[in-house]
């Protein structure tokens, strides 16, 4: 048995039956054997490696599964960077192989020959660069359990190419005694640590939750939610963190940041403690040392210790998952009188969910039009893609994401070009679920050539372009910071996105009022098919939202 006959064998013993990746010389071994076990391992191919290391995260966060993506030496494995960054900043399980020249080249700048493990050292959780067959074997017997175990994210094994072609029979010997590793969970919340939480949200009088991606990864919304009603606290998320509670919630006060409504802007504005679930609180949540400064209490919940006073000192933490803490502070909590909301807002978020109004010319949607048509046509219990733009916090905000949906977007990194890829990995994943893409015209140009992998693949995505000829995020910056010169953020380009998809073979739609957009979703829907709908829109600034 060679060491590409190993790697897929560990692959279907680890449960994976989904690989993403892209063919090239030095991984020819490896795609051999992928053909040999098409039965058991379906491999999808994507048009671009980066689409392929997307539509892993995508996969991941949707079957709650470690993505597996494979991608040859050199270009095949720099254009993976960008996806591992993103998997790593958003905590996203993912196992990235990739194939290098003979070990012997190693070193002497031969042909598509680069240092990927060295360029993805600070993005990745581990990484292995295997040049005999004893590091593969523990490579592979590791990867798995190390990508899901703790604070989850992308794992990285470069293999040298005569390692895949080359036989051993310690692989024999791996494949029999291997046992798929329990996860390993993060520590049990400290006694001293958990009281002295406690002991801080008793003497609170105005606390309030901010829920991260980690509350909503951990599975803990049940436990927020009750924290957050014994406390009389309301509840801010972050952007990953959209979906852990109800909309209709009242306690729910919705996101944080430039689309924050202004009763959470006001909240976080009077509170007096700040209980941070599974958030890492960067700049783009809120200024937390200066209302650390003003004189707020923070406690912090992360199951990654290194995340905890990273930004300012906490004046109390627990390194432990958000569910296993917040059960921990429940059990303290047992007993004591619940305390009535300190803050009542005249709206509960999906109350409050409409996109503002706007006069537009013949033929452009208001951003409220397009989310209540795709709503209505769609239903519940579907996932909701985003890729980054103003289109991201937009959809954020005003997209009614019930119980039974789920949101994917790139919080971390903000990658524009991650949303389609995401959705294929996403659709691959839970294949009956009804998936739909939010994107802009900037976005969409980024990625478009994975257009051609919905169609080979037949997956029904609902993609939803909303184009407005500009890159509206940077825009608006251009306008607050460089005195409305708007450089470069125009979008000319004459491209006719119905005859675009014609010429994949896809179904193009420009919708041009809102009865037309519900029945083209509801027809792509109804008919489990592809549809590309273009809508012209407005997008514009957190102060017109």
């Amino acid at each position: 048995m060679n060491g590409a006959e190993f790697i897929v064998r560990m692959l279907i013993k680890n449960n994976i039956r989904t690989v993403f990746g892209y063919p090239g010389g030095t991984v020819l071994s490896l795609y051999d054997s992928l053909y040999r076990h098409r039965k058991e391992l379906d491999h999808i191919r994507t048009s671009h490696e980066q689409g392929a290391a997307h539509a892993a995260d995508g996969f991941a966060r949707m079957s709650g599964k470690p993505g597996v993506c494979i991608a040859t030496s050199g270009p095949g494995a720099t254009n993976l960077i960008t996806g591992i960054a993103n998997a790593f900043m958003d905590s996203v399980p993912a196992v990235f192989i990739t194939g290098n020249v003979e070990h012997s080249l190693i070193g002497t700048d031969s042909f598509q020959e680069v240092d990927i493990v060295g360029m993805t050292l600070g993005i990745t959780k581990h990484s292995w660069a295997v040049r005999t067959p004893e590091l593969l074997a523990e490579a592979m017997e590791n990867a798995f359990s190390i990508c899901m175990s703790g604070r989850r994210g992308p794992v990285l094994i470069d293999v040298a190419k005569d390692v895949l072609e080359g036989g051993c029979g310690l692989y024999d010997d791996a494949l029999e005694r291997f046992k798929i590793s329990e996860i390993k969970d993060t520590p049990v919340p400290e006694s001293g640590d958990v009281e002295l939480v406690t002991k801080l949200i008793e003497n609170a009088s105005k606390p309030l939750i901010i829920c991260g991606g980690g509350a909503k990864q951990a599975g803990a919304g049940p436990e927020l939610l009750k924290l957050a009603r014994t406390a009389g606290a309301p509840v801010c998320s972050t952007l990953m963190g959209i979906g852990t509670l109800p909309p209709d919630e009242p306690l729910n006060l919705g996101i944080l940041g430039a689309m924050a409504r202004k009763e959470a802007k006001q909240a976080l504005c009077e509170c007096d403690l700040i209980i941070a679930a599974g958030a890492r609180l960067g700049n783009k949540v809120t200024d937390i040392a200066g209302l650390k400064a003003s004189g707020k209490q923070l406690v912090q919940i992360d199951a990654d210790r290194a995340e905890i006073n990273k930004i300012v000192p906490a004046d109390a933490y627990i390194a432990s998952d958000a569910k296993t803490a917040l059960k921990a502070i429940l059990a303290r909590l047992n007993g004591i009188p619940v305390k009535a909301p300190w803050f009542s807002s005249a709206k509960s978020v999906s109350d409050g969910q409409k996109a503002p109004e706007q006069t537009l010319k013949r033929g452009w949607l208001a951003p409220e039009a397009v989310f209540d048509s795709v709503k209505r046509a769609a239903g519940g219990g579907i996932t909701v893609v985003t890729d980054v733009g103003l289109h991201q916090l937009y959809t954020a905000r005003y997209f009614p994401i019930g119980p039974s949906d789920r949101f994917i977007t790139s919080g971390g990194l903000g990658t524009m070009g991650f949303g389609l890829g995401a959705s294929i990995g996403a659709s691959t994943a839970m294949p009956g679920r009804t998936t739909i893409l939010f994107t802009g015209d900037g976005s969409f140009m980024m990625n478009m050539n994975e257009l051609a992998t919905v169609a080979s693949e037949k997956l029904p995505l609902i993609i939803i372009v909303m184009r407005n000829g500009a890159l509206a995020m940077v825009r608006e910056m251009q306008k607050a910071y460089c005195g409305r010169r708007y450089s470069q953020t125009k979008l000319d380009q004459k491209l006719n996105i119905p005859k675009l998809c014609s010429a994949f073979g896809l179904k193009g739609i420009r919708a041009k009022t809102p009865a037309e957009l519900e029945r083209a979703v509801k027809d792509a829907v109804n008919e489990n098919r592809a549809a590309v709908i273009e809508v012209r829109t407005v997008l514009r600034g957190a102060e017109n939202a």
